[in-house]
C-alpha cells in the first residue's frame, strides 16, 4: 500500500471517531435538555423552605415556677428531752408561693430537631413551718412556739435539651428531654417565731421575733434532669413558644458544714433541713432567627 493510500486511510478513521464523538455530544445535550424540562423548577418559598432546614434562633424568655421538697433528713436545732423528735419535723407547702424565672433562648434547629439552651435566674420558693411545745402539771403550765418560713434561693442555671417539632408549619408542638446545672447565686431566708402562754388562764399569742437575712452559704449547687412539652407559632420574623417544663434534682441543696454555724436562725433554734428541689414551670419565649435570605423574608 502505497503513502497516499495510508493517509487517505487515516483520514477516514479520524472522521469516523470524530462523527462518533460528534453524535455522542449531541445525545447527552438532547438528554440534559429533556432532563431539566422534567425536573421540578425551583419556587421561593421552596428556597425559603430548604433554607429554614437549618437555622439559628436567639431570644428572651420568663415565666413563673412552682417549688416542691423532696424531704431527705430532717434536723432541729433544739434537742427533745420528753417528747418524740418526729414532732419537730417541719411541715412543708406546696405550690402556695409561685417564683419567677428570666433569662436567654438560644436554638439551634435542623429539620424538626433543636439543640438549645436557656441560661436563665431561676429562683425556687420554698415554705414550711414547724412547732414546739412544753407542758407541765396543770393547764396553765404550757408554751408553744411556732415558725414560719419563708425561704427563696436564686439559682443561674445552665440546662442543654433537645426538642423534637412534632408537626406544623406556623403551629409547631413538641416534646423536649435534657439535664441542668445550676450555681446558686443568692438566697434570702425570712423566719417569724411566735410564742403562745397559757400562764394567764387564756391562750396568749405575741409575735418573738421576725428576721430577714441572707443565707447563701448554706445553699448548694444543684444539678438535675428536666422534661417538657409546648408549642411555637411564628408571626413575621418573631417565634413565640409557650412551654411547660418540669425539673428534678437529685441531691440535697443545702450545706450540711454550715447547717449549726452560730447565727440568727440557729439561736431561735432554726436550721435547715437535708432536702432536694422538684420544679413546675410555665414560660414564654420571644425568640428570632439569625439567618435571613433577604429584606422580605418571613419565617415559616
Amino acid at each position: 500500500m502505497t503513502r497516499k493510500n495510508l493517509s487517505k486511510s487515516d483520514a477516514m478513521l479520524r472522521l469516523k471517531l470524530y462523527s462518533i464523538l460528534m453524535s455522542l455530544m449531541l445525545f447527552l445535550s438532547v438528554y440534559d435538555v429533556m432532563a431539566q424540562k422534567r425536573k421540578k423548577p425551583s419556587t421561593p418559598a421552596s428556597q425559603a423552605k430548604e433554607f429554614l432546614n437549618t437555622q439559628w434562633w436567639l431570644g428572651i424568655r420568663g415565666g413563673t415556677n412552682f417549688t416542691q421538697t423532696s424531704l431527705i433528713e430532717s434536723f432541729s436545732g433544739l434537742n427533745p428531752i420528753n417528747y418524740n423528735p418526729e414532732n419537730l419535723d417541719k411541715e412543708y407547702e406546696e405550690f402556695v408561693n409561685p417564683a419567677f424565672h428570666i433569662g436567654l433562648d438560644v436554638t439551634f434547629f435542623h429539620k424538626g430537631f433543636s439543640v438549645m439552651t436557656f441560661p436563665t435566674f431561676f429562683r425556687n420558693n420554698i415554705n414550711y413551718s414547724s412547732q414546739l411545745s412544753w407542758s407541765g402539771e396543770t393547764e396553765r403550765d404550757q408554751y408553744e412556739t411556732s415558725y414560719d418560713v419563708q425561704q427563696s434561693i436564686t439559682f443561674l442555671e445552665l440546662p442543654v435539651a433537645v426538642k423534637y417539632d412534632i408537626i406544623g408549619n406556623r403551629i409547631r408542638p413538641f416534646v423536649m428531654a435534657g439535664a441542668f446545672y445550676s450555681i446558686a447565686f443568692d438566697a434570702n431566708k425570712e423566719v417569724q417565731v411566735f410564742e403562745t402562754d397559757y400562764a394567764s388562764g387564756q391562750p396568749v399569742e405575741f409575735e418573738r421575733a421576725n428576721i430577714k437575712l441572707n443565707n447563701k452559704d448554706e445553699i448548694l449547687n444543684n444539678w438535675g434532669l428536666l422534661g417538657g412539652l409546648g408549642v411555637s407559632f411564628d408571626f413575621w420574623n418573631i417565634r413565640s413558644i409557650i412551654d411547660v417544663q418540669y425539673r428534678h434534682s437529685f441531691q440535697s441543696i443545702v450545706n450540711s458544714q454550715t447547717r449549726f454555724d452560730e447565727n440568727t436562725f440557729s439561736s431561735f433554734g432554726e436550721v435547715q433541713d437535708d432536702y432536694s428541689l422538684q420544679n413546675y414551670s410555665a414560660s414564654l419565649s420571644f425568640v428570632f432567627p439569625l439567618r435571613y435570605i433577604d429584606s422580605q423574608f418571613k419565617a415559616l
